[in-house]
C-alpha cells in the first residue's frame, strides 16, 4: 500500500532534455487525463501542495513583522519540528521549496534574536536535510548498480532534481559561514560596493561556528557532502571546510574545539581519501588533496590523528609519510602541498574510465615510458629519414592557381 500515496504524490513535470515530447504535448497528456484515476491524484496532490505552498506563504508574511515575530520565545522549537521532523518524506522537489522558505526565516532574523531562534531551526533543518540527500543519494547509487527497478527517464529527472537540492543546501552552508554576512537590519543600501567584515558579534559565521547545537549537522552535512557524485557541490563544500580550519587550529584549545578538531582530522579526511580514490572524482582531486594538505599542516602538530591514517593506508611506508609532513610543513605554497599529496597518495589514486586499461602500473613506469618516448623522438634517427634535403621547388607549377587570385 505505500506505493499508492506515494504515486499520489509524486509531482508530474517536464523537464528539457529528458523527458519524452514536447512541453505542449506534456500538457496535452495532462489535460486530457483529468477525468481517469491520474487525474484524481493530480487533483488531490495539487490542493495538498497549494495548502503546504500558501502556509509557506503566511510564515513568511508574518517574518516581516520583525521583533514581534523573532522575538516571539515559544515559537522557535515547535515552528522548527511543524517545517521539518517529517520533511524526509517530502520529494526531493518539494523539499527544495521548504528550503527556499527556510532560508528566507534564517536569513533575514536580526542578530538580537539569533540565539534563542536559530539553534533549533538550523540544527533540525541541516539533521532532516542530510538525512534525506544523503538518502536519495545511495537510492541513485543503488539504480545505477542495477539494485533497483524503474522507468529512465523518471530516474534522469529524479537524480537532475536532486543535484539542484544538494546545490541548495550546499549554498546554504556557504552562506551561514560566509564571513561578509552580519546583521540583516544593516543591510548596505549599494550591494555591489565593498563591504567591510562585520563586527565579530554580528557575524553570522562567528554565531554558527560557536553554537555546537547548530555546527554539528552543518558539519556532518558537510562531511557526507564530500561523498556525493556531483563535483560542483563537491568542489564548493572543500573550499568552505579549508574556510574554517583556522578557527580549530591551535592555540584555540577548548574541549569543543578539540573534538571538532579530531572530527575533521579522522572523518573529513577518510571522506576526502575515499573520493580521491574513486574514478568519479578524477577531476576533484586537486581540490581534494589541497583540503587534505590544509587539514595535515594545520592540525598535524596538535593531533597525531591525520599521520595515523595515511599510515594506515595501503602502500604507506613511515618513511615516505614522514617525509612528507616534513616537506608540508616546510612549503609555504599551496600548490606545491597540493603536489607532495598528491605525489603520496599516487598509487590510491583513481583515474577517469577514459584512461583505465591505458595508464601502465606505477609512476616510475609511466616515467620511463615517457623518456623512452621523448628519446626516440628527440634522437638523431628521425633526422635519418629524411634522406635527402627538401627542395622547396621541385613540385608542380601552380603558377595558373596563383594567378586567379590576382
Amino acid at each position: 500500500m505505500r506505493g499508492v500515496p506515494e504515486r499520489i504524490l509524486t509531482d508530474r513535470f517536464w523537464q528539457a532534455g529528458i523527458s519524452t515530447g514536447s512541453r505542449d504535448d506534456f500538457y496535452a497528456k495532462i489535460t486530457a487525463s483529468r477525468s481517469s484515476l491520474e487525474g484524481f491524484a493530480s487533483s488531490v496532490r495539487g490542493k495538498v501542495r497549494a495548502v503546504r505552498e500558501s502556509c509557506y506563504s503566511m510564515l513568511f508574511s508574518m517574518s516581516r513583522l520583525r521583533e514581534h515575530f523573532y522575538g516571539f520565545a515559544e515559537l522557535p522549537g515547535p515552528l522548527s519540528q511543524a517545517l521539518f521532523k517529517d520533511s524526509s518524506h517530502l520529494s526531493s522537489h518539494q523539499f527544495s521549496v521548504l528550503l527556499n522558505i527556510s532560508r528566507c526565516l534564517i536569513d533575514d532574523c536580526p542578530v538580537r534574536f539569533r540565539a534563542q531562534f536559530l539553534p533549533p531551526m538550523l540544527s533540525t533543518l541541516f539533521t532532516n536535510i542530510d538525512r534525506k540527500v544523503t538518502s536519495e543519494w545511495e537510492i541513485i547509487e543503488q539504480r545505477k548498480a542495477g539494485l533497483g527497478d524503474g522507468d529512465l527517464a523518471d530516474e534522469m529527472k529524479s537524480e537532475s532534481i536532486l543535484r539542484q537540492l544538494t546545490y541548495s543546501a550546499v549554498i546554504m552552508v556557504a552562506s551561514l559561514l560566509d564571513p561578509q554576512r552580519g546583521d540583516p537590519d544593516d543591510e548596505p543600501t549599494d550591494p555591489s560596493a565593498p563591504q567591510p567584515l562585520p563586527v565579530l558579534a554580528d557575524s553570522i559565521r562567528h554565531f554558527v561556528l560557536s553554537s555546537t547545537e547548530i555546527f554539528e549537522p552543518v558539519m556532518l552535512f558537510c562531511t557526507h557532502a564530500l561523498r556525493m557524485r556531483d563535483t560542483r557541490c563537491c568542489s564548493i563544500i572543500t573550499r568552505v571546510i579549508r574556510s574554517i580550519l583556522q578557527d580549530f587550529a591551535p592555540p584555540h584549545n577548548s574541549q569543543t574545539v578539540v573534538t571538532i578538531r579530531e572530527f575533521i582530522s579522522s572523518e573529513v579526511l577518510k571522506a576526502c581519501i575515499t573520493s580521491v580514490h574513486e574514478p568519479y572524482f578524477v577531476d576533484m582531486q586537486k581540490d581534494l588533496a589541497q583540503l587534505i594538505a590544509s587539514i595535515w599542516v594545520l592540525y598535524g602538530a596538535s593531533t597525531p590523528t591525520p599521520k595515523s591514517l595515511i599510515l594506515s593506508l595501503p602502500g604507506m611506508t613511515e618513511q615516505r609519510v614522514a617525509s612528507t609532513e616534513a616537506a608540508l610543513v616546510r612549503s609555504t605554497s599551496a600548490r606545491q602541498q597540493r603536489a607532495l599529496v598528491l605525489d603520496l597518495l599516487e598509487s590510491l589514486r583513481g583515474v577517469s574510465i577514459a584512461e583505465q586499461g591505458k595508464i601502465l602500473g606505477s609512476r616510475e613506469e609511466r616515467r620511463k615510458a615517457r623518456s623512452a618516448l621523448q628519446e626516440r623522438f628527440m634522437s638523431n634517427e628521425m633526422d635519418g629519414q629524411q634522406g635527402h634535403k627538401v627542395d622547396i621547388n621541385d613540385g608542380p607549377d601552380l603558377s595558373g592557381v596563383a594567378d586567379m587570385f590576382g
